[in-house]
């Protein structure tokens, strides 16, 4: 082709298109940018400014009130009067800043030249002090030392012109500053009535300037891209969280950095007092900021820089989890609450899950699982003194956990070694042997957890073949309250082998049980005596049974801690067998199983009069008279019995065995110690053959150690065996895909639900009503979002979706598995009688196990008074303390005009001192609420709270607005500037009543005050004596006793009371347990504990208290033994003798000193109804009401001196023994009535009278 000198393509073509290219290109990097610097943050950061501008906006709004408006401008007026008035003096002023002016320029000049002079003097000083350390000649040193001392002589004389300069100057300062002063005061008022709203308007003005003003272009041109790079007002703002690491899986323990606050910038914005600046809504209709621009609820314990959790120091994903370095909605890993807020992130945010982040942040329904990162006692999260119930949902799911025993069978171990990774749910060592060789290892922590069920090594005792069946199958046909799981009939059982197979198992388990059984040494009631059932009806309602079980027999009996009792006598032996049984069990449950939570009630028998009352024969009899009930036992077939051992007995040796052993009927190994596991059953030695009973045990002893049954009682054969499930102390970082899923998404799409419709359409149709926003009751809404979020859950393999279907319905993951498994490979975990609220509790506390601590300074472990205070609420709740025993009163609110309330004013018989004691002891609490309603008729009300106990139950036949409502105040209040003291009575009508909040335990002692009291005759018991009657409030127990007697009392409980219809039962505790619980009661009422001292058994006190008195111990313990003591106590000696049906026993005074702390018993001895304002204890000492001679009849000494003898009882009974009736007489006392020298019996050998008023 020949050459050519034109262009291949038209030059003015190609310059179009390379223009159009080179500008499309220049747009697509704008647009590049643009979209690159257009990121959520930005959007979000600026509508938080604005929103933080409109509140400045309005705070300003708010301070400039009229009243405000007002007192500003007469500040402005005072300020311009004073300045007018300043211009009298004009030439005085101006002569006066002339002369200011001129002094300071004279200062100045002076202060400059001797600073000059000085510096000169040191080089002089330095020059001489250089020839000192070099050794200078005399000739060479006495120039240095002559111009150091010119130099010397010159600073000094421009320093005493310094001075009179700067005196001068102050002087004339001072007189132009008192010419000045009215306007500079008029001015400063001005400032600093200004002060909030000029701070504000500055504040503003930063965030939001006045359009089109060169602060407002500046600002928006500063948020342009690049400019930005330079200062600009929306910033990432970044957490750096050295200390707290994070595993990237490939980079293992990072530096956490978080820049969630880069949206959510009020979330720590905290006014005075902690109070949100930003408060969240509380509803979609309700005031307040959405997220991200709300500030984290509850600021006291989250965010806040008084908070124990700062976000400078734990930011929020160590809490949250999710992405803290993302800073889009996307990928920060959130994670949506229900489906129908994920469509709504959908539409809103373009949100997706972000599957390549390990660590999604939390839903809300979740959200309290990460507190058991740090919080590895947990109980700490549902009852602290100080935020109350911090993590309710995940408290709940431990206790469940614990309630049901999940860890029998899924240890929580929350130990590597010695360190602490998390909660520690573990079995106790269950043989000596294990604990032994625990505590030779000083890394190791045993269990201290007890199996929930009862022991069965006794059980042939206790019932029959048949009723064990019959439970094993079935639990809740038996008693549907029960938290005995169910193994059979489930899904994955109900084909054909199954049901050959089940009947078999569960026969078989009753067999081993029956034949492993040992007998027990039964108790029997004396001989010949006759057991009354309708007494033993009372004695069951009042001895404390009704504390722990229920009846259908007992109105209002509601306690699960133990079983329902309605249908005992169905399960129990028929006649003697089954009546001694439970005799037995009533009078010593640790003789049937030593780990028993249930206590010894000490229902010894006793004598009333001439009759003889055996409490637990009486129970027993009523419990009994029901009637005992037939059950059949298991069908099944003797070859499948063969069959399935067959089964069992290849899968441990192989067939090749299996079938010889089967043939021969001899087991192969002849030393039984040498066989391990399940077939030591079939051990036969040289001479046995296999029979059906060794088949029926083997079978029974393999079917247990599948289904764990060990891990919940104690069974003989198995005290070595080990949890069967998965340990769970890391399942909330089980990796999903490692989840079993199976075909569970065909089964919830099938069936799924109870009624066997499916789940799936269930979840679909509350997804798409909850979207619509078509629920109207807000309990359905809640419990059918639950499912619908938990099925999308298990759609994305996630763990929350695959635990919730396992505790739903465990066995629902063998959905057509069982075609291909084999019998012994289906699953075996049971069906536990969950509610879904439960289930998500569960899940809650599963989820949160991640055994992944952070740095030891954030996990919270508690020393001291916290620890006590912990270990104390978690034994309460393993003995059920709570049921018998009020710890906090119940706190009632009402609305009452202030004029109206009347406070407490000491009487001209009480002594000051006592009040003092008083405010010690129960130092006055605030009961103002702050809050101020409106009732009816529109007067304002104060609402003021209080803790204490309803004197009178109202009349529940009147009208709300007529009813009354009489309470005894417990406490020490203050409302303003009154004082209520504890005893005082307030009736509070019905209208004005705001809330009762029920009291922290305490049910079972409700229960038998309003029992005694309705099955009393008329008028004889009221609900103080009720009260008397009942097991006491251990409200501000702390004060009250002393720790170490506490700890004995709790292992050896003795009788105090002798006005109960119970005595304190003895629990079945260790003695860690003992001291941990006595120490918790000091612990959280502030006193001292372990140990207490006793003064008043100090050798200086008593020789003190000796030098006004030489016999003040001996006129003291006749003081003690004088009638007003011995007429309600045993003292000194003398036994308590009741010469009237009225009269009342108090505690005898012998282990007083032991038990009770000295102030304490001098506040009960001035004023008892200032401690326990139901107590029939008068007060026998009173200001100017002499009742003796001893101590010149002075009550505060006498009360001091009874006081002194109790703390030093047993040396002054030593020492002085029994007072006389001669010296009782010399002393001014009357003398006490004749006695004999016969012990008072027991309580329990004496009827209870409605009558009887103790004293403590």
């Amino acid at each position: 082709m020949p050459a050519t000198d034109k262009n291949w393509r038209d030059l003015k073509s190609m310059h179009m298109i390379f223009a159009i290219s080179g500008l499309t290109l220049f747009g697509s990097v704008l647009w590049m940018m643009a979209k690159d610097h257009d990121r959520e943050w930005r959007h979000y950061q600026a509508e938080f400014q604005l929103q933080d501008a409109e509140q400045m906006e309005a705070k300003k709004h708010a301070i400039e009130s009229p009243e405000y408006q007002q007192k500003l401008k007469e500040l402005e007026d005072a300020k311009k009067a004073a300045l007018d008035a300043s211009k009298a003096n004009g030439k005085e002023i101006a002569a006066l800043q002339s002369e200011v002016d001129k002094l300071t320029g004279h200062f100045q000049i002076s202060d400059r030249n001797t600073k000059f002079k000085r510096a000169e003097r040191d080089v002089a000083r330095a020059d001489y002090d250089l020839g000192v350390r070099d050794n200078f000649p005399k000739s060479e040193m006495d120039p240095l030392k002559k111009a150091f001392d010119e130099s010397e002589v010159e600073v000094a004389k421009l320093e005493d012109e310094l001075l009179k300069i700067t005196n001068d100057l102050n002087d004339a300062k001072a007189k132009l500053a008192d010419i000045m002063k009215p306007v500079t005061e008029a001015e400063d008022a001005v400032k600093k009535a200004s002060a909030d709203v000029d701070r504000l308007d500055k504040a503003r003005v930063k965030l939001k300037p006045k359009d089109y003003t060169i602060a407002s272009i500046k600002r928006v041109t500063m948020t342009w891209p690049i400019i930005d790079g330079f200062n600009s007002p929306l910033k990432i703002q970044q957490d750096w969280l050295p200390n707290l690491l994070i595993n990237y899986g490939g980079l293992k323990d990072v530096a956490r950095f978080d820049r969630c606050r880069s949206c959510h910038l009020g979330i720590d914005r905290v006014e005075a007092g902690n109070l949100p600046s930003f408060p969240l809504k509380s509803g979609p209709h309700e005031a307040g900021y959405d997220h991200p621009f709300a500030t984290h609820p509850n600021p006291d314990l989250f965010l806040s820089a008084s908070s124990p959790h700062p976000t400078a120091k734990f930011g929020c994903t160590i809490c949250h989890e999710g992405q803290g370095s993302g800073t889009s909605f996307t990928d920060a890993s959130h994670t949506p609450n229900t489906p129908a807020i994920n469509a709504k992130w959908e539409k809103d945010h373009h949100f997706h899950a972000n599957h390549f982040w390990e660590y999604p942040m939390y839903p809300e329904r979740f959200r309290e699982a990460s507190c058991v990162k740090c919080h590895h006692n947990v109980v700490e999260l549902g009852n602290s003194p100080k935020f109350g119930s911090s993590a309710p949902k995940v408290v709940e799911g431990y206790n469940i956990i614990r309630q049901f025993g999940c860890f029998g069978c899924h240890e929580i171990n929350g130990f590597d070694g010695a360190k602490s990774i998390g909660p520690d749910l573990r079995l106790e060592p269950q043989t000596a042997e294990e604990a032994a060789k625990l505590a030779e290892d000083p890394n190791a922590r045993p269990g201290a957890e007890r199996k929930v069920g009862p022991s069965l090594s006794h059980v042939a005792n206790k019932t029959t073949p048949e009723w064990l069946q019959q439970w094993t199958n079935e639990p809740a046909s038996f008693r549907p309250t029960t938290r005995m799981p169910q193994f059979f009939h489930l899904e994955g059982q109900k084909d054909e082998l199954g049901e050959r197979y089940a009947p078999l198992e569960v026969a078989a388990i009753s067999h081993y049980l029956m034949s492993k059984s040992t007998p027990v040494d039964m108790l029997k009631p004396a001989d010949g005596y006759e057991p009354d059932a309708d007494r033993g009806q009372d004695l069951f309602a009042k001895r404390g049974c009704v504390a722990c079980h229920s009846h259908a027999d007992i109105p209002g009996s509601k306690q699960d801690f133990g079983p329902d009792l309605s249908r005992i006598s169905e399960k129990l032996h028929e006649g003697q067998k089954g009546f001694e049984w439970l005799y037995t069990w009533i009078r010593d449950p640790e003789r049937h199983h030593p780990r028993t939570k249930m206590p010894n009630l000490y229902l010894e028998a006793y004598t009333q009069g001439d009759t003889t009352i055996d409490p637990a024969a009486d129970i027993a009899a009523w419990l009994l008279s029901k009637g005992s009930a037939k059950f059949e036992g298991m069908k099944y077939a003797e070859g499948d019995l063969k069959e399935l051992a067959a089964m069992y007995l290849t899968k441990a040796l192989n067939k090749q065995q299996s079938d010889k052993i089967f043939e021969t009927g001899k087991f192969p190994v002849i030393d039984r110690d040498l066989i391990k596991g399940d077939e030591v059953e079939l051990h036969t030695g040289a001479d046995g053959t296999i029979d059906n009973d060794k088949l029926m045990n083997y079978v029974g002893r393999r079917t247990i150690s599948r289904y764990g049954c060990y891990g919940c009682h104690d069974i003989p054969g198995f005290e070595k065996a080990r949890p069967i499930g998965t340990a769970l102390q890391n399942w909330g970082r089980k990796d999903s895909s490692k989840l079993a899923m199976e075909h569970i998404h065909e089964f919830l799409h099938h069936h799924g639900e109870p009624d066997g419709s499916s789940t799936a359409e269930r979840a679909v149709k509350a997804a798409n009503m909850d979207f619509n926003d078509d629920f109207t009751d807000p309990t359905v809404k809640e419990e059918e979002t639950r499912v619908a979020f938990f099925y999308d859950r298990v759609l994305h393999n996630d763990r929350a979706g695959f635990l919730w279907q396992k505790l739903r319905s465990p066995r629902s993951y063998d959905y057509k598995k069982i075609e291909t498994k084999s019998y012994e490979e289906r699953l075996r975990m049971p069906k536990f009688p969950f509610t879904p609220r439960q289930i998500e509790a569960v899940a809650t506390f599963v989820l949160g196990l991640v055994a992944e601590p952070p740095a030891p300074q954030y996990v919270y472990t508690p020393k001291g008074r916290d620890l006590a205070r912990i270990q104390g609420d978690k034994l309460l709740t393993k003995f059920n303390c709570t049921s018998c025993h009020m710890l906090e009163m119940p706190k009632v609110s009402f609305a009452v005009e202030s004029d109206s309330l009347e406070g407490s004013e000491l009487t001209e018989t009480d002594f000051p001192e006592a009040l003092e004691l008083l405010l010690k002891l129960k130092p006055p609490r605030d009961g103002d609420s702050g809050i101020k309603i409106k009732d009816a008729e529109g007067v304002e009300k104060s609402v003021v709270n209080f803790h204490g106990l309803l004197f009178m139950e109202p009349d529940e036949e009147e009208a709300p607005e007529d009813r009354i409502y009489p309470f005894d105040v417990w406490e020490t209040l203050k409302v303003g500037d009154k004082m209520i003291y504890p005893g005082t009575r307030i009736v509070v009508p019905g209208p004005d009543l705001q809330s009762m909040k029920p009291a922290v335990g305490g049910s079972f002692a409700e229960w038998l005050v309003k029992y005694l009291v309705e099955n009393s005759p008329p008028g004889e018991v009221d609900r103080n004596k009720a009260w008397q009657m009942s097991p006491p409030p251990l409200y501000l127990e702390g004060i009250k006793v002393q720790t170490p007697w506490l700890y004995n009392f709790l292992r050896n409980p003795t009788q105090v009371r002798h006005t109960t219809v119970l005595r304190m039962p003895r629990f079945n505790m260790s003695d860690d347990e003992a001291r941990a619980l006595a120490d918790y009661f000091s612990a959280v009422d502030g006193a001292e504990f372990p140990y207490q001292q006793v003064p008043q058994r100090d050798a200086a006190y008593l020789n003190q208290m000796e030098l006004g008195n030489a016999k003040y111990q001996q006129d003291a313990w006749t003081m003690m033994n004088s009638p007003l003591c011995t007429k309600c106590h045993a003292v000194g000696g003398r036994p308590y003798i009741s010469k009237d049906p009225k009269d009342i026993r108090g505690p005898n005074f012998v282990n007083v000193g032991d038990r009770l702390r000295p102030e304490w018993v001098k506040l009960w001895i001035l004023h008892p109804n200032w401690i326990t304002p139901y107590t029939s204890m008068p007060v026998n000492f009173e200001k100017g009401k002499p009742k003796a001679e001893l101590f010149g009849g002075d009550g505060l000494q006498q009360a001091i001196a009874i006081r002194d003898s109790l703390m030093n009882y047993h040396r002054l009974m030593e020492t002085f023994g029994k007072v006389s009736e001669q010296a009782l007489a010399a002393a001014g006392a009357q003398p006490a009535p004749a006695t004999t020298d016969a012990a008072t019996p027991p309580a329990e050998e004496e009827k209870p009278n409605p009558e009887d008023q103790e004293k403590k």
